[in-house]
């Protein structure tokens, strides 16, 4: 069994609990996922299965978008309302005006500090860890693009957005700093992930779904070839499509040339019936211009 699950996890799991449940149901099925959401959120989880679990860096650097709720006046150490209270302050009702203007700050490319509850890893080990032991907690900062920042409702001190942003977005510190530009402190009441690139809700199944389903998931599953649907096509002939598996690189001639012109740097090799046989990426270094990097 090979493929993708989009499921809609559900609130109060980790993302690993969840792939230990689906991995009692598929037995003998390597299991793994292309990037974690928080316990307490719900929504879009990619689950990787089999030949899947190759490929999860080409996934799990996709555009995300949540829809969330924060919570002004409420610093918690982990920036949502599950955590230790920090404090919790009086807050003056602010205006949707300056809550669109604050969300517009926030838009584009910005340095976004890390929560100290995070899996961010500190000489190898997770700060997170760290935190728990009462350790001082290094500030990791990295920049994040939000491409969109939409305020869909107000109701003081709640504050409901949708957000479309980078892989690696902290929503918990955009949450908190939102906060800082209305000029106090916020924290996250509720999220959910909604996409995930092209993959969103409608096509995502729950876990019930799944653990009911008694070993036989296979209706779940995606195909590698819709797992891999945001990147480009190369087709290749049968010839080169063995080669491969024998550790051949593709040469020009297994190749339809008419593919070739594709934008970015990967793409994927698919044979005359559609099925994914490898990822390659651009180079120099090959005649045909084009490196596997992936074998499937």
């Amino acid at each position: 069994m090979n493929g993708i699950i989009i499921l809609d996890k559900p609130a109060g799991m980790t993302s690993h609990d969840v792939v230990d449940a689906v991995r009692a149901v598929v037995a003998d099925v390597k299991v793994g996922h292309a990037g974690t959401l928080d316990p307490h959120a719900t929504g879009i989880l990619i689950l990787l299965l089999g030949k899947a679990t190759k490929v999860s860096r080409f996934l799990m650097g996709l555009e995300k978008e949540y829809v969330f709720t924060l919570q002004l006046g409420l610093d918690t150490d982990t920036l949502d309302r599950w955590g230790k209270t920090v404090s919790i302050v009086e807050v003056a009702e602010k205006s949707e005006r300056e809550i669109i203007e604050a969300a517009a700050k926030l838009t584009g490319r910005y340095e976004q500090a890390a929560p100290a509850i995070s899996a961010l890893k500190h000489r190898g080990e997770p700060l997170y860890r760290l935190a728990r032991r009462g350790e001082e907690v290094p500030r990791k900062v990295r920049f994040v693009d939000i491409k969109r920042f939409d305020i869909l409702d107000v109701c003081h001190p709640f504050i409901t957005a949708r957000v479309v942003c980078s892989s690696g977005t902290y929503v918990r510190s955009l949450a908190r700093d939102v906060g800082g530009l209305l000029d106090t402190v916020a924290s996250v009441f509720c999220l959910r992930r909604t996409r995930i690139g092209t993959f969103g809700l409608d096509e995502a199944v729950s876990l019930d779904s799944l653990v009911r389903s008694e070993g036989e998931p296979e209706g779940f599953v995606l195909p590698l070839s819709e797992a891999l649907r945001h990147l480009p096509r190369v087709r290749i002939g049968k010839q080169g499509a063995e080669g491969l598996r024998l550790g051949r690189q593709p040469r020009m001639e297994d190749l339809c040339a008419s593919d070739l012109g594709f934008d970015g740097d990967y793409a994927v090799l698919v044979d005359k019936n559609g099925r994914v046989a490898a990822i390659a990426r651009r180079t120099d270094e090959s005649g045909c211009g084009l490196v596997t990097e992936r074998v499937l």
